[in-house]
């Protein structure tokens, strides 16, 4: 009984708690399959004292909960949660509320040292427990991270070849800003309170763009953004560059950048409110993708490079008109350039394949099996090396390989998927495994309900060599979630689903990752693959721009 989810007292409503009558702090959202918490101290953000430090919480992972708990705190439910209500809602998200005011009200000053943390620093608590009195609760300040950032002068200086000093935007300090709301672990709405350089924007909401990790992705975004050329649809050049004094030193570090804030959001939450039957859904439809189109086009060719991030949340919607029914007639925008490569149903054969292997070459302690041992050998053999590789690159090998020319067909194949995704209203290309969102979709790629002939055809084009189009393909079964558990898709009736066991869908794990291995092995022993040259009966960005 006493390790009993039926036991009242293995409950989050009534784990003990302080007297306070609703909690000092707020959950923003979550990261890393909900083992890291966007944890937001209200009474600093009231008392227009909480500065975008990055400070989240990390607790173990679920299979590290007590069992009487797991019910309780949402261990299995929550983890594929992306829409923040629902994130906030969790049963974890309200224990780690209780467990940080009990913390404070332990440790009446922890609240007064807050904003002197470095930047990144982490709440770890070490395991979960019933009692949250007797739950360990450490501050692990990052200095590390602090030492690792490069002051302003530095930065202009390694980049004075390709950025003019009148191109910069002027700095401003992290304690100039204020937390308005955690969006990302990379993301953070703040309020602009003070900026000398720029007083027109006090006050004015923006995004600051930065990493807690390392900055390494965070400095080549913002590279980029400030040496591709402006373009109506592509998210506007940094505001400022966000500096701090670091803790040691007294260096004044990049830390981040802000760029406009664009309320309306991504084009992700309002796909799926789009009905089949509206006579301007294909319309609008039309004028999105053309204008995605159009900035896909100019990275490409005025930015030089590529963007391998396409998907409905990498695209942001802005109102600079009001249409004639009163209703905001929307732009969309391209956000994110940070090149960190895309979600696996996003990517094209080439790319797809060889961010397989390259996981396999990056975990070789992790499987013992020697069987992939020749497909690693198929890949490496004729893959071609990357010039002058960085820490990003070398984490996004599978594009940043490629030649100029199979990145623009790479970007034509993510486009088509869009394209999908807006004609049939959908929030991604297929129900995630590992993501939930406000919406997901009921169906997947490449089946069709409301795209127009033309479109699909075009589609058709765009991700001619996807594996999804071989009829004569059989599939193993596949892992499905549904509430919160997964299971094998072989049976998921009610009547089926209790027959099935944990083994049962392991083993269709791994028939799927060997079956897609397999695919991998055939594909490095094409003469595509051996030629390095993709996508033929793929269109360029020109043809599909005119094609719309």
């Amino acid at each position: 009984w006493a390790r009993s989810a039926l036991n009242p007292a293995n409950r989050v409503d009534v784990l003990p708690t302080t007297t306070a009558s609703s909690s000092k702090w707020r959950i923003d959202g979550a990261a890393t399959f909900k083992t890291r918490f966007f944890a937001v101290p209200l009474e600093l953000m009231r008392s227009n004292r909480l500065s975008p430090l990055r400070i989240d919480v990390f607790l173990p992972d679920q299979g590290d909960y007590p069992s009487a708990l797991r019910q309780s705190l949402d261990a299995s439910t929550g983890v594929p949660l992306q829409h923040p209500p629902a994130v906030a809602a969790l049963g974890i998200s309200r224990y780690l509320c209780r467990l940080l005011d009990h913390y404070c009200a332990q440790h009446p000053t922890f609240l007064e040292g807050y904003q002197r943390l470095p930047f990144g620093s982490r709440i770890i608590i070490a395991d979960v427990v019933v009692n949250i009195a007797q739950a360990k609760l450490e501050v692990e300040p990052n200095y590390s991270l602090e030492g690792a950032a490069t002051s302003f002068p530095v930065l202009k200086q390694l980049w004075t070849n390709e950025i003019a000093t009148d191109q910069w935007p002027p700095a401003i300090d992290i304690f100039s800003l204020r937390t308005v709301r955690q969006v990302h672990d990379s993301v953070t709405l703040v309020r602009i309170e003070e900026f000398i350089d720029r007083p027109e924007l006090e006050g004015h909401l923006a995004i600051f763009k930065s990493g807690t990790d390392e900055f390494h992705h965070m400095l080549h975004e913002l590279k980029l953004l400030l040496t591709i050329p402006p373009h109506p649809n592509i998210i506007g050049q940094p505001l400022a560059v966000v500096t701090k004094k670091c803790g040691f030193g007294g260096k004044q570090g990049v830390f981040g950048f802000l760029i406009p804030y664009l309320p309306a959001g991504s084009i992700r939450d309002i796909l799926p409110a789009v009905r089949a039957d509206d006579p301007l859904a294909v319309r609008r439809g039309l004028k999105w993708c053309k204008q995605l189109t159009s900035a896909l086009i100019h990275v490409w060719k005025e930015g030089g490079t590529f963007y391998s991030d396409l998907r409905p949340d990498n695209v942001l919607l802005n109102a600079p008109d009001t249409s004639a029914s009163g209703s905001p007639d929307y732009d969309v925008v391209l956000c994110d350039f940070e090149q960190r490569g895309n979600w696996h149903e996003w990517c094209a054969p080439e790319i797809l394949y060889p961010q397989y292997l390259e996981n396999l070459r990056n975990n070789r302690r992790r499987f013992k099996d020697s069987t992939w041992d020749s497909v690693i050998e198929a890949y490496t053999r004729y893959r071609p090396p990357v010039s002058g590789e960085t820490r990003v690159s070398s984490r996004n090998r599978p594009w940043f390989s490629l030649s100029k020319e199979n990145q623009e067909k790479a970007m034509v194949f993510s486009l088509g998927l869009f394209l999908y995704c807006v004609f049939e209203g959908l929030s991604t290309v297929s129900p995630s495994l590992p993501y939930s969102f406000s919406s997901d979709p009921d169906i997947a790629f490449p089946q069709f309900r409301r795209t127009p002939v033309p479109i699909r055809e075009l589609i058709e084009r765009c991700t001619a060599d996807s594996p999804l189009w071989r009829a004569e393909d059989v599939r193993p079964k596949r892992i499905v979630r549904k509430e919160g558990l997964l299971f094998s898709d072989y049976c998921v009736d009610s009547e089926c689903l209790p027959r099935q066991t944990a083994h049962t869908v392991l083993s269709t794990a791994r028939q799927s990752w060997s079956y897609e291995l397999e695919k991998a092995r055939q594909f490095f022993e094409t003469d595509q693959w051996k030629a390095q040259i993709f996508g033929r009966d793929r269109p360029t960005l020109k043809e599909v721009m005119k094609l719309l």
